[in-house]
């Protein structure tokens, strides 16, 4: 409940630094979010698409916690929702045997958010990037020549820009000072990617390969190196880029009907990184070149199997 005695939560606050004293606060967020869409089929088999939509992502327990620790009137103690407009045009193709996509998309964020866990701080350290678009193009195929044999194919290219710098605190002199992200590319995001996926079947036996390239992205917003100043010398001590990686799946199934039981009882193999791949698998980014972000060591080879038993 709300601390009615202004003087006992100020010095509450007082003695404890890192904590708000008791309060209640109401945040109220609402949008009408239009969505619209048209398919124009001019052959049985192929269409064209388009569609708009407006999308809001109120923000999280975490940045509504840390806006108590500011006076409930304060400027910008009320965090503020990120907001999209959101557009697509595409193709379709779908027969018997082959079915394909293209779809070209634009999106515009306002008040972009971006959140990164600290294992060490244990917290969730958000950024506001203020306006960025994002656009690219997403494509698939897939095709199957004869009933036992599968073959599907994908690839994306991914592009954004920050707009505008980002404010990062100020110095001892009270100026602002600012994250050189004007016109600079997301970070944690590849620019591309593609692979596919081979499926076949033989008798019992279900046999899967699939294989996927994920391309490079930057470590910051600041599309920099990071690292460290110490006597106003600066040492890198990564790539401005988490270098691109590709990883190889396979998956085996075997029916084991043949040993008299049901059609339902079979064998699994599943191997996740069939080549042992050492990989930087997701990070959230960082603001700036001067904040070294935590990063996750995508999985090892792994084998893994079971057994479905059905009565």
């Amino acid at each position: 409940c709300f601390g009615q005695d202004a003087t006992q939560n100020a010095i509450y606050a007082a003695k404890n630094l890192n904590a708000a004293p008791p309060q209640q606060r109401i945040y109220k967020y609402d949008k009408i979010l239009p969505n619209v869409g048209a398919v124009y089929k001019f052959t049985p088999e192929a269409s064209v698409f388009a569609s708009f939509s407006q999308g809001l992502s109120v923000p999280g327990t975490d940045p509504l916690y840390n806006s108590i620790f500011f006076a409930a009137n304060a400027p910008g103690t009320q965090p503020a929702p990120e907001t999209t407009n959101n557009y697509e045009l595409g193709l379709r193709y779908a027969s018997n045997s082959v079915a394909a996509q293209l779809t070209g998309w634009y999106n515009q964020y306002n008040n972009r958010l971006s959140s990164s866990y600290d294992p060490v701080n244990e917290i969730v350290v958000f950024r506001n990037l203020g306006k960025v678009d994002k656009y690219g193009v997403d494509a698939s195929v897939s095709f199957k020549p004869i009933p036992e044999v599968a073959l599907y194919a994908f690839t994306s290219y991914l592009k954004s820009e920050i707009k505008d710098n980002v404010a990062n605190g100020k110095d001892l002199a009270g100026n602002i000072l600012f994250n050189e992200t004007a016109g600079k590319q997301e970070s944690g995001s590849p620019d591309f990617s593609f692979g596919g996926t081979v499926r076949g079947t033989l008798g019992p036996v279900d046999l899967g390969v699939t294989a996927k390239r994920t391309g490079s992205r930057f470590v910051n917003d600041e599309n920099l190196a990071p690292g460290f100043t110490s006597g106003g010398v600066f040492t890198a001590v990564y790539g401005a880029k988490a270098p691109a990686y590709t990883l190889v799946n396979l998956d085996a199934r075997i029916n084991l009907e043949f040993l008299g039981l049901n059609d339902k009882t079979f064998l699994q193999l599943n191997v996740y990184n069939l080549f042992d791949e050492l990989y930087v698998g997701g990070f959230g980014g960082s603001a700036n070149q001067n904040s070294i972000p935590f990063v996750q060591i995508g999985a090892p080879r792994t084998v893994s199997g079971t057994v479905t038993v059905a009565f």
